[in-house]
This record gives structure tokens, sequence and C-alpha cells, in this order.
């Protein structure tokens, strides 16, 4: 997370400051922030505040990072394609969640638009991430995704892509489903029936899908998200919808702490834009972890899509391939 980014909106951080006490007494009230320092006073919260705003602060055992990240970042539950914040009694920013309301109706037409990878006859995965209607029968997702299951036909050939065998000798299916909500039974499965496109570019972690025209039940896939090509604006409030699964790479107690145990479902976690490298790939603050691979990157006032969500560093930033470059891709080859 950039805190210099998050804290140089004087409001979150004059909430956070003002509600301290508040804040801390929930979290060690609850299950998973077990670890907070019970030293950790609004003065001394104040100081990191500060250090965090400039860049200085290094991190330490307090539980001080999680706090922040659950009360200016929280991950919010997508169930029946609304969402909510988990009903886990925690303090989150009063900020955040009034700029999010106001989105709730461009997000609720975005939310159906994003499914899981789901995979069939894999020797080691049953999913692979994220991916969002970016087309007519066309999804969009991550090259490093699609290369789970997908392969080049013949190595530089030219020759169009092929799904991959497992080593039975069963060839991999992926599938989308639009739901895996939390305690939800709703399914919705279309069959990925080719894989259109692989970004080759390392620059670009993007791949197209084509789905089947019908899911397993009979129903239409559900309609494409508008791109916003448009420059990327630094510090615009956006939202990233997708299915964050558990890291082994990264803490496994804060995860608890902001993830509550839920993983592998839909969630919808907003933030904001931090930093344009370049003019294709742009960085954010909301809080994702690997499933969000492929995840849909969703301006807050619009409700287009402005970004690809690719990756990040643990304390740093997250990427994403911004709209435009999308939209090239799918111009090309979708």
């Amino acid at each position: 997370m950039d805190y210099r980014q998050l804290f140089s909106d004087d409001e979150v951080r004059q909430e956070f400051l003002d509600r301290f006490d508040e804040i801390a007494a929930g979290a060690t009230g609850l299950g998973g922030f077990e670890s907070v320092d019970a030293g950790l006073t609004v003065d001394r919260a104040a100081k990191a505040v500060e250090r965090m705003s400039e860049g200085l602060w290094v991190p330490d055992d307090s539980g001080l990072e999680a706090i922040v990240e659950r009360f200016t970042r929280p991950v919010h539950l997508v169930q029946k394609s609304t969402f909510r914040l988990p009903p886990d009694g925690r303090a989150t920013s009063a900020n955040l969640t009034a700029r999010v309301e106001r989105a709730r109706r461009p997000l609720e037409r975005a939310i159906p638009s994003v499914g899981r990878i789901d995979l069939r006859n894999h020797a080691n995965l049953t999913w692979a991430g994220t991916g969002w209607m970016v087309g007519p029968r066309l999804v969009v997702t991550n090259r490093h995704v699609a290369e789970t299951f997908a392969r080049e036909a013949r190595a530089g050939a030219g020759s169009g892509f092929a799904f991959k065998q497992s080593w039975t000798g069963k060839v991999v299916r992926p599938t989308l489903d639009w739901y895996h909500e939390h305690q939800q039974p709703e399914e919705s499965r279309f069959r990925v029936t080719e894989v259109v496109w692989i970004e080759p570019d390392h620059r670009y972690d993007v791949a197209l899908l084509r789905i089947d025209a019908t899911g397993e039940d009979g129903e239409n896939p559900p309609p494409p998200i508008a791109l916003d090509t448009s420059g990327a604006r630094v510090s615009g409030w956006i939202a990233v919808i997708g299915y964050p699964g558990q890291d082994s790479h990264a803490d496994l107690a804060d995860q608890q702490r902001i993830f509550d145990g839920v993983y592998r479902c839909k969630r919808l976690a907003a933030g904001r834009l931090t930093a344009v490298q370049g003019q294709d790939v742009v960085h954010h603050d909301a809080t994702t972890l690997n499933g969000n691979s492929g995840s849909a990157v969703i301006d807050l006032d619009s409700g287009k899509a402005v970004a690809l969500h690719f990756g990040g560093a643990a304390e740093r930033s997250n990427v994403a391939v911004h709209a435009a470059a999308v939209a090239r891709i799918v111009r090309a080859h979708g």
C-alpha cells in the first residue's frame, strides 16, 4: 500500500485519528488482531501516520499496517450481484464508504460481468483467476492466467492457441462462472470455446477468451463492461472486482485480518489510482491478492473499466494494464 497517497487525503487522515480509539478497540476485541500492540496509543498512531504520509514509515510488529488497511481500504463481500461490508463489526472509513455508496449503481452494473475462471482436468489447479466481459462472447484476462491452461498451437508458427493437456492426457477445460459469491449457491457457467489471443509483448499481461453463446443452463452471457480509454486520472477513485485467493507469499495473519478468512469468492475493493507508468500501465492501492489477476478496475464515476489488474507487490502498489491498451488488443485480435 502507498501510504503517502492514502494519507494525502486530509479527511481520511483526520477521520482515522479522530476514531483511532474506536478502531483499535474494535480490532483487539475481535479475532485476527490479537497481536496488536497494547501500547499503540492515538499519539503513537499520529506519529506513525505522519511518517507514512512522508514515505518514511518502516513496518513493525505493532499491527498498525493491518489496522490502516482494514479501515481505509476494506474489501466488500459481493452477494446476489450487490456488495456490502463484511458483518464483522470493525470500523471502516465513513469517507470511503460514502464514495463507494455514491457509485453503487454503476458498480452493480459491472459486477455481473466479472467471473471466476475455473479449470477442469488440471493436475494442480481448480481455478486460475478472474476474467470479465469486454465484447460479445469475449472475455479479457491476464496472459499469465491464460498460460495455466493454454499454449501456442505450434510454437512460433502463428497458428493460434490450444488448450493444454494434463499428465493423464485429458484436455484442460476452462469455464467462466459469473457467481462464486460467498455463501450463495447460484452458478452461471460458460464454457471457454477458444483462446483468441495471448499477448506476446510482456508489457501487456493480456489474453482474450471466447465463451459459448449460452451457459450450461441456457442463459445468455452478461453484457460487456465498457472501456474508458481516456487518460488515467491519478488520484481517481476506482474499485477492483475479482476473486482474491489466499497468497502463501504474503503475510497470512494480515490476510486473515483484512479478508476475515473469506477467499476465492467475488469481492469488491475500492481505492485510488496512484501513478501512471508510461502510457499503458497504471498503479492503484485497492486491496488485492493473487486470485485478483485479471480483475476489472472500475472507475467509480463512470462505471467503465479503466484498467485490467495483473499484479502487485506487498506494501508497495498494484499494477494494471490501462484500458486504452486493452482496447487496442481487442480491436486487433478480438
